[in-house]
């Protein structure tokens, strides 16, 4: 054997000695940041206790729901415009809860207040709303209309026919 060829079975030795040396062969412990597929998971032994009555699920929301700042409120329908009609019929709404509003002290009906989809406007839907024709109506109104106190030429359109629009004007009071 040359010189040359010792040399490099020499170097050749040591490299794999310090690849053998810096790598293990032992197996890594299965914790939950390294778990991998086809392998047993380590059980829990935390005590753990569920701290929510429902089992931790959220509640039965509709979806684009708001906290409701009619609810309690009292407003006066001031001016509607149907085609080239326009009528002051003075009724006035009382919003009972989240979802029920009487007209005129009478029975109660259905309504709905949810934010409008991009867009900082809110939309108030009114079903069988007898001053729009007993019809179920959707319109949009300002952010603030509760704030504000007034509903200010606001188109509503007939939600089952919506070539049908009205424009109303409402005030708190």
């Amino acid at each position: 054997m040359t010189r040359e060829t010792k040399t490099s079975l020499i170097i050749l030795f040591i490299c794999a000695l310090i690849s053998f040396l810096l790598t293990s062969c032992s197996k890594e412990e299965i914790t939950p940041g390294n778990y991998q597929a086809g392998t047993q998971p380590i059980p829990s032994t935390t005590n753990w206790q569920d701290q929510y009555g429902n089992g931790g699920t959220l509640p039965n929301w509709t979806t684009g729901t708001l906290n409701n700042e009619l609810v309690g409120t009292t407003w006066v329908l001031t001016k509607v415009m149907s085609g080239f009609a326009t009528t002051y019929p003075n009724d006035t709404i009382r919003f009972v809860n989240n979802n029920s509003y009487t007209l005129n002290n009478g029975a109660i009906r259905p309504y709905q207040l949810t934010s409008g989809v991009a867009s900082t406007n809110k939309t108030l839907s009114l079903y069988y709303f007898q001053p729009f024709g007993g019809s179920h109506y959707s319109g949009q109104v300002g952010f603030y209309f509760v704030t504000d106190g007034f509903i200010s030429q606001a188109e509503f359109t007939n939600i089952q026919n919506t070539t049908s629009t009205i424009k109303a004007w409402f005030t708190k009071i």
